[in-house]
Parts: C-alpha cells; structure tokens; sequence
C-alpha cells in the first residue's frame, strides 16, 4: 500500500456541497446551538420557560445587545489559565475580548421545526445571522466560504445544573455569546448541518466567586458591560447577598 489517505466525509452521500450563500449584508444563517437535546458530555440541555425567555423576551441582557447591534463571538472560549482566580476567570467570562473577535450577530433566533432527536422528540435550534467581524475575522470568512472546512459554534453562558430522573439537566442562566470553535458540543451546531467541542472545560463556580467578581465591578475594575450581565445573573439564580449561594457551572 503506496498512499492511505483521510478525508472529510461529513457531506458524503448527502447531495450537499458545503457552500452557503450570504444575505445581501453578508450575513451567514448558520445553527450555532440547540435546546431540548444532549451535548457531546450527555448533559440535557433544557427547554423551559426561564431559558426559552432568554431568547424571546426583549428585556433580557442578551437581547438588548442584539438590538443594539453588541453581539459579537470570539475565537474559542475563554480558558480559566494557570494562577487565575475563579473571580478574575468570572471577569474573563463576561467580557468580550475586541482584538479576538471574529463575528457579529445581528439576528439570533429559535426554529422549532427543522431537527428531531433520535427519539422523535423536537429539537428547539438556536440559529444566528453571523457576519465575519473584527480583528480575526478574515480567517472565519475564508472557512465559511471554503467548501471542504466546517465552521463551529458553542454557546458561552452561566447554568444551572441538575438531576431530574436520573438525567443530568442544565439551565441556561445567562447567555453572554456564541464563539467560533473547533468541534462543536450540540452536534448540530456547524456549517455542515445547516438545513437552506464544545469546550468540555467545566469550573464550579460559588456564590462567593461571583461575590468576588461583583466587587471588582464595583470598584470599577472590571466593564460596565460586564456589570450589567452580573446584575442579571444574580436575579437568575435568585442570589442577593443576605443569600447563601448554591454552586453554578461555568459551561460551554
């Protein structure tokens, strides 16, 4: 045997060619997550009311930067590096980084009828008008008009983690963004399953941890952005500070 070769095999047999055309503004309608199904971990990400308004109601954080056209991904999530505290690693979290941004969204929106689990069951996928945007976006412009390379997206948010007959549950709490990753963890979110790894890095997260993070905004270290996000996420999990914090996850 002379040669063994690898090739992507995503698209074969399917018909499909692996491009996807902009709208007139040059922006992409690609699936960047999905609710009502599993990741790659076998965590069940959930559908209830709490995170369907995330999406839907217009007093959200995350939808007001929509509308204000402040939605914009990274390259890869942040990594809670060696000697980072888990407050500075919070600040991280909430924070877009402008020269690592790759994209902006100007729509993300929920389609109820494209995919279904392998039970029958519907999938809820989160979708998203994404344009290649800032400091690297000329590399994810290349990608997504290269037919043979698949682009992926994961979804950074704080949830909340739960068993629920015998099913390891999350709750999105607060969703800050979508960045562009490698491997995607909900499998249908990539250029290649769009119908026209997730970072498996997991951190608990205290109460006191966001105490912590809490305090540097206020002093006036940490964004005001960032501010306006931890103000939410506190409401989200029902903490006030004469609270006893229950853990919180810091998931893609």
């Amino acid at each position: 045997m002379d040669k063994i070769r690898f090739t992507c095999t995503r698209l074969a047999n399917t018909g499909k060619k692996g491009i996807i055309t902009p709208n007139a503004d040059g922006y992409y309608d690609l699936v960047i997550g999905g609710l009502n199904m599993y990741n790659s971990a076998g965590m069940k990400y959930t559908a209830v009311k709490d995170v369907l308004d995330l999406f839907q109601n217009k007093s959200s954080s995350f939808r007001r930067k929509i509308e204000r056209g402040a939605l914009r991904g990274e390259v890869g999530h942040p990594k809670f590096l060696p000697g980072m505290s888990k407050d500075q690693f919070i600040d991280r979290i909430m924070t877009i980084d402008e020269k690592n941004v790759c994209c902006h969204f100007s729509e993300v929106y929920l389609d109820f009828d494209s995919f279904k689990n392998e039970d029958g069951s519907p999938i809820i996928t989160i979708k998203g008008l994404v344009k290649p945007s800032g400091a690297q976006g000329a590399f994810l412009k290349e990608q997504l008009e290269n037919p043979k390379e698949n682009v992926c997206f994961s979804i950074r948010s704080f949830t909340d983690d739960y068993y629920e007959k015998g099913v390891l549950c999350r709750d999105i709490k607060n969703i800050i963004t979508f960045d562009y990753v490698n491997e995607p963890g909900i499998h249908i979110a990539e250029k290649f399953k769009n119908p026209a790894l997730e970072d498996l890095q997991l951190v608990t997260l205290s109460k006191s941890d966001f105490d912590k993070s809490l305090q540097r905004q206020v002093v006036g270290v940490g964004k005001e952005s960032a501010m306006m996000n931890m103000t939410e996420l506190f409401a989200s999990f029902g903490w006030s500070e004469k609270k006893k914090g229950l853990p919180a996850h810091r998931n893609w």
